[in-house]
């Protein structure tokens, strides 16, 4: 089976899990979400990072659940929707960087970290955010996916500058063509707090 067969049956069941348990209700959801904390957790110590990181990861994760407000009637809809805009800024960079990467702006985003990325990938990975964003929200959730595109970024080099300093390709091995947990929710890791902090005052 070809690697980009493997990735995307990967990647429909773990949209699928994801969706499922985030919707159904607050107990599927707080496990699912336990689950990925700690699995994460797991393979940041293979990445050899500091206490700041372990609780960075922790803030995250947790800020995501907490987006489905926990203690009043649970919305995991809420929880999916930042989620879109996490999944449309990765593959709208992913395809916006192999089509027009370095083609205007010839240096790369972030050279040292994570030499494939492209300014081009990362703006049209901010614009399908944002497109995404309004898909759910109308203009204001156009400009909160445009943030979350540009901190889902920052994320990633993040992890990718762990994964360099650890000399690993990858953070775990858990989902097939993909990587480990980390390598799928690095963007959460800035973005999640900082829009719960902003959709709480908007509420």
């Amino acid at each position: 089976m070809s690697e980009m067969i493997t990735r995307g049956l990967t990647g429909v069941v773990f949209v699928s899990i994801v969706v499922l348990a985030t919707t159904l209700n607050l107990i599927s959801a707080t496990v699912l979400w336990v689950a990925v904390l700690l699995q994460g957790l797991k393979e940041y110590k293979k990445l050899k990072g500091s206490l700041l990181g372990y609780l960075l990861i922790t803030i995250a994760v947790v800020s995501l659940w907490a987006m489905g407000r926990p203690f009043e009637t649970w919305l995991g809809w809420d929880v999916v929707a930042f989620l879109t805009w996490i999944w449309a800024n990765d593959t709208f960079a992913y395809v916006g960087g192999r089509l027009l990467g370095r083609k205007f702006i010839h240096r790369g985003l972030a050279p040292k970290v994570s030499p494939n990325k492209s300014w081009e990938g990362a703006f049209f990975g901010a614009l399908g955010a944002a497109f995404v964003g309004w898909l759910w929200m109308g203009n204001e959730g156009a400009w909160l996916g445009v943030l979350t595109g540009i901190l889902s970024t920052m994320g990633d080099l993040v992890q990718s500058a762990l994964k360099r300093r650890a000399n690993v390709k990858d953070s775990g091995t858990l989902l097939p063509g993909h990587g480990g947990v980390l390598d799928r929710f690095d963007g959460l890791l800035i973005a999640a707090p900082v829009i719960l902090i902003i959709r709480t005052f908007i509420s």
